[in-house]
C-alpha cells in the first residue's frame, strides 16, 4: 500500500535538496538521503524519488543485515516494499531474515509469495536454507512451500536416505543418494552424508570430501563438526573450538573424551578470549598432561618473556632452584627486558655450573658465549667469540667473525693474519678462508703463496672470479718482473699463462697491453707502440684512464712514460662522466694491489689531476659516487685530491662522515697536525654518527683522533692519566683562573661544556663568541687566542656558567688578559 502524500508548493530550493538527496545517495549515506527524498515527495510525487526512497530503504536493509540485525532488516525490507514498483528484489533475504527473527507468521507469508520455479531457479540460497531448515527438524515448512517445487520432491529422497542410513544399510543409502541431481538444493547434505558413509574405510576421502562443501553453505557447521570426528590432536582442537557448544556437545560424546579432556577443551575456549601470557601459561601448567611434559616446558620457558611472574611457578613445576635452568630462564628474562648486565651475570652463573662436568658440557658453554657476544660491544663481542672457541673450535661462523673484526678495525694486522692462519688450520678446503688467504699474501706482495691458495681454491671452485684475478694479477707480475730482468724468452709464457683463464674482456685487453710493452722493450718499438695504443684505447673510453694506466704500466716496468703519454690524446680538458670515474676507481684498485706503497698510484694521478679536479667541481656527481672516491683517496693517502674533494661535499651535504674526510685530508692523515678546532669538529661529527646509528663513521673518526695521546676528548672523565702528562703551567692557569669556584659547581660547568661542545659546531662557537666580544676586543686577538685549546676551553666554561646563571666572577676580559700576558699553552685543563 502506498502512503499518501500532500503536495506543497515547488521551491527553487528543490533542486539543491536533490542534488544533496543524490549526493548522500552516491556516497552510502542512506538514511540521511532517504530524509531528502521523503521530503522532496510531499512537494511532489515523482517516480525518480519514490525509487530512490525504496533504495535507500533496501540499502539500509542489506546494511542491518551486515551488522547480524535480521529484525531490523525485515522493517526496512518492508518499507522498501511499499515504496518500490513490482517486482520487488530480495523476497529470498526478507524470508531468511524473519527465519532469523524468528518470526513465522512473516516468513510464512513470504513464501506464499514465491512459486515453485522461483523457489528452484530464481533463490537457490533459500532453497538451501530452507532443505537445511528441513533436516535440522522444522520439518513444518513444507507445508509452506510450494507444492510442486523441486525442493519438495528432494526432501522426500532426503527422508528415504536418512531413514536406510540410520538402520546402517550403507548401500541403500547410497541408492537413495544418487537419486538427488547434482545441482539439488541438498547437494551439501549428499556430500555430507557420503563422507559419513566412507569415513570408515578412507578418513582422507572422508576429509577430501568434506573440505568441498563451502564456508558459504549453511551445512558447513555440520561438516566441521563430522571432520572434528575424524581428527586427532592439534587438528582435532582447532576443528571443534570452532564449533557452537551444542555441535561442540555431540563432538565430545562421539568420540568419548573424558571428563579431563572435555574441562582442558572449555579453558582452551575460554583462552580464545582472553589470550593474555598470564592464562595461556596457567593454563598449560595445569593441562600440561594434556600436551606432555617436555612440549609443556618449552611453551612456558617461552611465554616467561611475556610473563615473567611465572617463573616461580614454572621452577616449581619443572627445575630444582638454584639449578642451570634458573640461571638460564633468568638472563633471558633480563635479555627481555634490555638489562645486559644482569643478563650476562646470570649466564656467567650458568657457565660457572656447566663447567663442572666438562667437556660434555662444553658445546652449551660455547653457545652461551656467542649469545653473550651478540649483544654487547663490538670489541667485548669479539673477546666472548674468541672464547668461546675454547669449547667449540670447529664453530665456522666464529672464525669468520674475527676476521671480519680484525680486517675491519685494522686494530692488529699480526692478530688477523694468526687467525686467518688458524681458520685454515680448522678449515683447509674452506673457499672463504683461502680467499681471504690469497687476499691477504696479494696485500703482502707474496705472489707466490697468493697463487698457490689461488690456485688450490681453483681446485675446489674452477669458476671462483677472485681467485682468477688474483692467479692473473700474479702472472702479470712476474711477467713485469721479467721484462724488467730482460728474460724475455719466458715473458710470452707468464702473459699467455695469463690469458687462458678466460677473464673478462678487460683484463685480456690488459694482457694485451703488457705484451705491448714486451714487443716495444724486446722488438720493435713501432710495432709495440700501435699495440700499446690499441690495447690501451680497446680499455678505457677516455684519455684520463688512458693516460693513468700508461703510467701505471711504465711505472712497475720502470720505464720513460713521456713517449707513451704523447701517442695518446691529451686530457687536460676532458671532463669525467660517472662511468668513467668509475672505471678510474677500479683500475686504481688493481694496481693498488700489485705496487709495494701507494707512492706510484699518488705519482700516476698526479699527472692526471688537472682534469680529475675539474670534474669534480663541474660534474653533478652523486653523493656515493664521491664517497667511494674520497675513501679511495684516503686509502692511497692522496691528500691533494682528496682537499678536492671532500672540502665542497661537507659544505653541500653536512654529513659526519664529511667533516671526517675533509679534517683527514686537512691534516694529511696525521693526527699530530690537528688543531683544537679540528678536533672538536671531529668530535661534534662523531656525536652526530652515533646519533644517526652510523657505526662505520662514528669508528673511523674515533680510531683516527685515538691514533694520538695529544688529541684525547678534553671532557672525558678519564682523559688524564699516568701515560698522558700535562705541561706544568696548564695546570696553574686553570687552577688560577677557576680555583675559586667550588667544585660541584665546576663539575656542573663542565658538563655543560661538553654539551656545548657536542651540540654546536665548534667553528659556529668561535664564530659566535668573536661577534659577541668583537667591540670590546679585537677580532683578530680572539681568533689568534682561539688557536690556543686552553684558551677555548677556559672561554666555554665563561660561557657555560652564563648558560646555568652561575656568577663565577671571572669575564671573558680577564682570560684574555691572562693569556696575552702569559706563555700561551699547548696542553688540555683538567675538569
Amino acid at each position: 500500500m502506498e502512503k499518501s502524500i500532500s503536495k506543497v508548493p515547488i521551491d527553487t530550493a528543490d533542486n539543491n535538496i536533490e542534488k544533496n538527496a543524490l549526493a548522500h545517495f552516491s556516497a552510502g549515506r542512506y538514511k540521511d538521503a532517504a530524509e531528502l527524498y521523503k521530503y522532496l515527495l510531499k512537494r511532489e510525487d515523482n517516480s525518480f524519488h519514490r525509487q530512490q526512497l525504496a533504495q535507500c530503504y533496501l540499502q539500509r536493509a542489506f546494511g542491518m543485515s551486515a551488522k547480524g540485525m535480521p529484525k531490523e532488516a525485515g522493517v526496512l525490507w518492508e518499507n522498501y516494499a511499499e515504496w518500490a514498483e513490482p517486482p520487488l528484489i530480495a523476497l529470498d533475504a526478507y524470508i531468511l531474515w524473519q527465519l532469523s527473527a524468528k518470526n513465522t507468521q512473516k516468513a510464512y507469508a513470504g513464501l506464499a509469495q514465491l512459486t515453485a520455479k522461483q523457489l528452484d531457479e530464481e533463490y537457490p540460497e533459500l532453497a538451501v536454507t530452507l532443505g537445511f531448515l528441513l533436516i535440522c527438524g522444522a520439518t513444518e515448512l513444507a507445508a509452506h512451500i510450494p507444492a510442486d517445487s523441486a525442493l519438495l520432491v528432494h526432501w522426500a529422497v532426503v527422508q528415504e536416505a536418512l531413514l536406510v542410513y540410520q538402520k546402517n544399510q550403507n548401500n541403500d543409502c547410497e541408492l537413495a543418494l544418487q537419486k538427488l541431481p547434482f545441482r539439488s538444493a541438498f547437494r551439501d547434505f549428499r556430500s555430507l552424508l557420503k563422507a559419513q558413509l566412507i569415513s570408515s574405510s578412507s578418513v582422507e576421502q572422508a576429509q577430501a570430501i568434506l573440505g568441498k562443501i563451502p564456508v558459504s553453505s549453511p551445512y558447513r557447521c555440520l561438516a566441521d563438526a563430522v571432520l572434528a570426528t575424524m581428527q586427532q590432536g592439534a587438528d582435532f582442537v582447532h576443528t571443534v573450538l570452532s564449533l557452537d557448544s551444542g555441535l561442540r556437545r555431540n563432538v565430545e560424546r562421539a568420540k568419548g573424551l573424558s571428563k579431563s579432556q572435555i574441562e582442558f577443551l572449555q579453558a582452551l575456549q575460554k583462552l580464545q578470549d582472553q589470550p593474555s601470557a598470564k592464562a595461556q601459561f596457567l593454563c598449560v601448567l595445569k593441562h600440561k598432561s594434556m600436551f606432555g611434559n617436555d612440549a609443556a616446558q618449552a611453551y612456558c620457558l617461552g611465554i616467561l618473556v611475556d610473563y615473567p611472574a611465572g617463573l616461580k611457578d614454572y621452577l616449581k613445576q619443572f627445575a630444582a632452584k638454584g639449578s642451570i635452568e634458573e640461571h638460564r630462564i633468568q638472563a633471558l628474562l633480563y635479555e627481555q627486558a634490555e638489562n645486559i648486565y644482569e643478563a650476562g651475570f646470570c649466564w656467567w652463573r650458568c657457565i660457572d655450573l656447566l663447567e663442572l662436568q666438562r667437556p660434555e658440557n662444553d658445546k652449551k658453554i660455547a653457545l652461551i658465549l656467542r649469545r653473550m657476544a651478540a649483544r654487547v660491544s663490538l670489541e667485548e663481542s669479539i673477546e666472548l667469540i674468541i672464547d668461546s672457541l675454547n669449547y667449540d673450535s670447529d664453530d665456522r661462523d666464529s672464525y669468520l667473525k674475527i676476521l671480519n673484526y680484525y680486517q675491519q678495525t685494522q686494530a692488529n694486522p699480526s692478530e688477523y693474519q694468526a687467525w686467518l692462519e688458524t681458520s685454515l688450520q680448522n678449515f683447509p678446503a674452506d673457499i672463504d678462508f683461502l680467499a681471504r688467504a690469497a687476499k691477504s699474501a696479494t696485500d703482502k706482495k707474496a705472489f707466490k703463496k697468493a697463487t698457490g691458495y689461488a690456485a688450490k681454491l681453483l681446485k675446489i671452485d674452477p669458476v671462483n672470479s677472485l681467485a682468477k684475478q688474483l692467479l692473473f694479477a700474479s702472472h702479470m707480475s712476474h711477467a713485469r718482473r721479467l721484462i724488467k730482468t730482460e728474460k724475455f724468452h719466458l715473458v710470452a709464457k707468464e702473459i699467455q699463462a695469463a690469458e687462458q683463464l678466460m677473464l673478462e674482456k678487460t683484463l685480456r685487453y690488459q694482457a694485451e697491453l703488457l705484451r705491448g710493452f714486451y714487443i716495444w722493450v724486446a722488438e720493435d718499438k713501432l710495432l709495440g707502440m700501435q699495440q700499446i695504443v690499441a690495447a690501451v684505447e680497446k680499455l678505457n673510453q677516455d684519455p684520463v684512464n688512458a693516460q693513468f694506466q700508461i703510467s701505471m704500466e711504465t711505472a712497475l716496468l720502470e720505464l720513460p712514460s713521456a713517449s707513451f703519454m704523447r701517442a695518446l690524446p691529451a686530457s687536460k680538458e676532458h671532463l669525467l662522466s660517472p662511468a668513467q670515474l668509475t672505471r678510474l676507481m677500479t683500475l686504481i684498485k688493481q694496481y693498488a694491489e700489485q705496487v709495494p706503497d701507494s707512492a706510484l698510484i699518488c705519482q700516476a694521478l698526479d699527472k692526471i689531476k688537472l682534469p680529475i679536479k675539474k670534474s669534480i667541481q663541474q660534474q653533478d656527481f652523486s653523493e656515493d659516487l664521491l664517497l667511494a672516491w674520497c675513501q679511495l683517496m684516503a686509502d692511497s693517502r692522496n691528500f691533494e685530491l682528496l682537499r678536492h674533494c671532500a672540502k665542497p661535499a661537507q659544505a653541500k651535504w653536512q654529513k659526519p662522515i664529511w667533516m671526517y674526510f675533509r679534517v683527514f685530508a686537512e691534516s694529511n692523515g696525521d693526527a699530530n697536525n690537528l688543531n683544537m678546532t679540528s678536533v672538536f669538529n671531529l668530535q661534534f661529527a662523531q656525536n652526530s654518527a652515533l646519533q644517526d646509528a652510523d657505526q662505520k663513521t662514528a669508528f673511523l673518526i674515533g680510531r683516527f683522533l685515538e691514533s694520538t695521546l695529544d688529541h684525547q676528548n678534553p671532557f672525558n672523565e678519564d682523559f688524564l692519566g699516568e701515560d698522558f702528562p700535562l705541561d706544568e703551567f696548564s695546570y696553574d692557569v686553570f687552577d688560577e683562573l677557576f680555583a675559586h669556584v667550588p667544585e660541584k659547581q665546576m663539575h656542573k660547568i663542565g658538563l655543560k661544556v661538553q654539551d656545548i661542545l657536542m651540540d654546536t659546531d665548534p667553528d659556529k662557537f668561535i664564530n659566535d663568541m668573536v661577534r659577541q666580544y668583537s667591540k670590546k676586543i679585537e677580532s683578530k686577538r680572539l681568533l689568534a687566542l682561539f688557536n690556543n685549546p686552553v684558551f677555548m676551553s677556559a672561554v666555554a666554561c665563561v660561557k657555560a656558567a652564563e648558560l646555568l646563571k652561575i656568577d663565577i666572577s671571572i669575564s671573558v676580559e680577564d682570560i684574555v688578559y691572562r693569556f696575552e700576558n702569559d706563555t700561551p699553552q699547548t696542553s688540555l685543563p683538567f675538569f
